[in-house]
């Protein structure tokens, strides 16, 4: 199903998601089990399961997609908090699997600026950090 010129934005946004969903899928469950180990694979299902039920892209979908982001780009190395925090030690450099990693990184990094989930996470980021500073 393509999208009319006319197509509302979030038709046109969970769309472009679905299509990335269904060619990347596989992929995204391989690297969530390589970077975060079990808890983090079964979280990426859940997100690829929802995505393709969801009719629009809702604010719990923009959200797992930017924590898929973080777990592809190593954002929560550091935190203790994360499942499986240090999972991607496991992982040489010269690994294959790297090259492919920061691809699927990259492709998911465009989506999420197509979709303007990269937007909505600045604004907050921003928003955050400034009733940090009012208090």
């Amino acid at each position: 199903m393509t999208s009319s010129p006319n197509a509302p934005r979030w038709e046109v946004e969970i769309q472009a998601v679905r299509k990335f969903i269904a060619e990347k899928c596989e992929e995204l469950i391989e690297a969530s089990g390589l970077l975060g180990g079990a808890a983090a694979q079964r979280r990426c299902l859940r997100l690829c399961s929802r995505i393709r039920q969801a009719s629009r892209l809702d604010r719990h979908c923009r959200r797992e997609l930017r924590w898929m982001q973080d777990l592809l780009y190593l954002q929560n190395v550091d935190d203790p908090d994360a499942t499986d925090p240090a999972h991607y030690c496991d992982l040489a450099p010269d690994d294959p699997a790297v090259h492919a990693l920061c691809r699927l990184a990259e492709a998911l990094g465009d989506l999420l600026i197509a979709t303007g989930s990269e937007q909505t996470q600045a604004v907050s980021v921003e928003n955050s950090a400034s009733n940090q500073d009012a208090a």
